[in-house]
């Protein structure tokens, strides 16, 4: 019951006003010498386009944002509020119109924020009349909504028990939030001197806003800002593909050291985009005990990051990885990443790392203190977690059951994701399979390793020393007496080098790099066969293709269209098989 009243207290979900027509509608307020500010009147509905309010921005020049709605749709809402904080745009509110309800939250994506005392309104809301939701799918609908405010508020610096607040008001009254009030859960923040400038310019009376209101809440300190970033970037990265590469858009800056290279903004989110495609339904959360955060210009944020993710035939992949961000705290972007795989699951069905930290969280959650500030923090995570395990296709206790009974387990019904993931799968086409033993070697290398020389004649290679010398140093992997290493040059992308150990001299392989992604290759000590896999971005499709390494010389026997980018998932054994 708490859950329930906790998400639909301050905001109407998705399902409320679902039938609304575009009813919001953008009017310039006209400032004498300065640009006008923008009103933002009527309901949020799923008609709504955010990007109108970013194109009229563009065309009049306005900073500030004002509003008169009574709410309407979250989701919508909270694109609103995500485009005004990307557009750097102040928000304000008047007592004389309002923003109540889901208009809250696209009111608190401003940079600066600040409001009259009653203009900002919460109450109890309920489902709309009509919307046919059984019992199940309310709990579901509810808890991933709750998982969405909670993330979105830690994402714009609000406190998550602003939704308490509204417990105490029916659906049909409404409560107006003291000064004191907004300052404490984060609802006005900054300076209010701009803002009452504007309107006093523009003939309009300045917020009557007490002494108290108008100071800064204390301010969050650097390292708080990146713990609140890493908690919203895994809990965008579990959403469904489309909200999550919304939040990857935003999140890169337009250069990033990825991976050990300089990759522009756009190919990242390609990476990304690309990975999400291939994973569908996913689930990250960090692990809270293995944080360090150390800043200074920007922010090193390290720790260690659960995952469950599905894709097509059920095929699953569970773990633990490493990561390491850097973050410009002044422009919120990352411009650093790397990390590595630590550990994974071998034949996993169940997301168990996830329902640990769910445990771990719902023990903290039932055995303290209600009034404590660690007890509440570990409910909403908790709820978070539960949320992403949701996604995943993973219930919490069966009809009929006890508290004591209930445990979590695989959904009945699949998830729509699971659904969307299956219905786009498909199968590779056959291929033939040549035979190693028809490409004999001429012998086996027996001796010392010659190196390359890379000051000299293998100049060309200088750049990737440490890695051939490494590689040749365990001695002859293909063809008798070479040395195939790959290298890796980023998200999918890797490109191959060969070297011979009798001569030391290293060549390139002809596929690989952006022109071949998720390049994966078969070969052996004893054949000079090699079959090489690649994705091609241009058609969209994958290929298999066979080379004879023969005298120094790559020759292509054979190249076959085997599928679209699901393809290249699978391993080249699985797509011969």
């Amino acid at each position: 019951m708490f859950l329930r009243q906790s998400v639909l207290a301050l905001f109407a979900s998705a399902t409320l006003f679902g039938a609304a027509r575009a009813d919001m509608t953008i009017q310039r307020i006209p400032i004498e010498n300065a640009a006008p500010i923008l009103l933002l009147k009527g309901e949020f509905s799923q008609s709504d386009d955010p990007q109108q309010l970013s194109k009229e921005v563009a065309a009049s020049g306005a900073k500030t944002v004002t509003f008169d709605s009574n709410g309407g749709n979250i989701l919508v809402a909270m694109a609103y509020g995500r485009m005004i904080r990307s557009l750097g745009l102040a928000t304000f509110q008047l007592r004389a119109s309002q923003c109540a309800s889901a208009c809250t939250l696209a009111f608190v994506g401003g940079v600066i924020r600040q409001a009259e005392p009653g203009a900002i309104g919460v109450h109890q809301s309920s489902f709309a009349p009509g919307a046919g939701l059984d019992g199940p799918t309310a709990v579901a609908a509810i808890q991933t909504m709750t998982a969405q405010i909670m993330s979105y508020f830690t994402e714009m610096g609000v406190d998550p028990k602003l939704l308490q607040v509204s417990l105490s008001v029916p659906s049909d009254d409404m409560r107006y939030l003291t000064a004191s009030e907004m300052q404490s859960y984060g609802v006005t923040f900054g300076n209010l001197n701009d803002i009452a400038g504007r309107l006093a310019a523009a003939g309009a009376a300045a917020p009557a806003v007490s002494s108290s209101a108008t100071q800064e809440p204390a301010a969050q300190t650097d390292e708080q800002k990146a713990r609140a970033f890493i908690s919203a970037y895994y809990d965008a990265w579990s959403r469904g593909n489309t909200d999550a590469v919304v939040f990857i858009e935003k999140a890169y800056g337009e250069n990033v050291d990825f991976y050990g290279k300089a990759t522009p903004k756009g190919e990242v989110v390609t990476a990304k985009r690309d990975f999400a495609t291939r994973w569908p339904i996913r689930a990250y959360s960090e692990r809270l005990q293995s944080l360090k955060i150390n800043c200074s210009d920007t922010c090193r944020i390290e720790g260690n990051v659960d995952w469950y993710a599905k894709r097509a035939g059920d095929r699953i992949s569970s773990g633990t990885a490493e990561f390491a961000f850097v973050w410009d705290v002044k422009t919120g972007t990352i411009v650093s990443e790397s990390g590595k795989v630590s550990e994974t699951d071998k034949g996993a069905s169940a997301p168990i790392r996830l329902i640990a930290q769910w445990q771990e969280q719902n023990g903290t959650c039932r055995g303290g203190s209600g009034d404590s500030a660690d007890t509440l923090a570990a409910c909403d995570r908790r709820e978070r977690i539960a949320a992403k395990l949701q996604t995943v296709g993973w219930c919490f206790g069966r009809e009929g059951q006890y508290g004591y009974q209930m445990d979590w387990h695989a959904c009945d019904v699949p998830s729509s994701q699971q659904v969307a993931a299956s219905a786009n799968a498909s199968g590779a086409s056959s291929v033939v399979r040549k035979n190693p033993a028809d490409f004999p070697i001429s012998g086996r290398f027996a001796g010392k390793t010659m190196l390359p020389d890379f000051k000299g004649r293998d100049r060309q290679f200088n750049s990737f020393r440490t890695r051939i010398r490494d590689g040749m140093r365990q001695g002859p992997n293909f063809a008798g007496h070479y040395t195939l290493i790959q290298i890796g040059c980023g998200m999918g992308c890797s490109f191959a080098i060969v070297a011979d150990n009798k001569t030391g001299r290293p060549a390139s392989f002809p596929r690989g790099g952006e022109a071949n992604m998720y390049l994966a290759l078969d070969y052996s000590l004893e054949s000079r066969l090699l079959a090489a896999q690649w994705f091609s971005y241009d058609s969209g499709r994958c290929f298999l293709e066979y080379f004879d390494f023969d005298r120094d010389d790559w020759k292509p026997l054979t190249k076959a269209d085997i599928g679209n980018s699901d393809t290249c998932y699978k391993t080249i054994e699985e797509n011969l098989h």
